[in-house]
């Protein structure tokens, strides 16, 4: 196994998954999937896989218009967590190039709190976003950017 893949595992995709990132997760059984050498691993990284992408539904399929919720100064995020909603308002210098959202949200649901965690990529580097979260319980999100592939925060909301 090279170094490069050490940590492409199925423990660490589970130990992913299970801190609400979904898309790392995703990756790791993705690549499990189609290259692991035992065909078990590979029938279990593809079952695992198939669950996790039909439970992970973007953020922005529930965008609703943002509560009003004033710009930060520059770089700064608020968050306004409401009923069933978050408002994330954010303010990253102009010159930031490939802006996004990082957004971990939990969820009361019917088994307990549920984390889900979201990168969301931005055309703008300062705005507001409403996200329709029925049942949300509290939220926490950082801006930044997105370096090969990779979310780089340039600020953090507080918790």
């Amino acid at each position: 196994m090279s170094m490069e893949h050490l940590y492409e595992t199925e423990t660490m995709a589970e130990l992913c998954a299970r801190q609400g990132r979904l898309s790392e997760a995703i990756a790791i059984f993705r690549e499990l999937a189609d290259t692991a050498a035992d065909p078990a691993v590979r029938t279990r990284a593809r079952d695992r896989l198939t669950g996790l992408e039909t439970s992970w539904q973007p953020l922005r399929v529930a965008e609703v218009p943002p509560a009003d919720l004033a710009l930060p100064s520059i770089p700064g995020i608020s968050l306004l967590v409401g009923e069933d909603q978050v408002t994330v308002a954010w303010a990253l210098p102009p010159e930031t190039s490939s802006p996004a959202l990082d957004v971990l949200v939990l969820q009361r649901t019917a088994g307990g709190i549920d984390p889900q965690k979201k990168l969301l990529p931005l055309s703008e580097t300062s705005g507001r976003i409403g996200l329709l979260l029925p049942g949300v319980h509290s939220a926490l999100a950082a801006a930044g950017t997105v370096r090969e592939g990779r979310f780089v925060p340039i600020v953090r909301s507080k918790g």
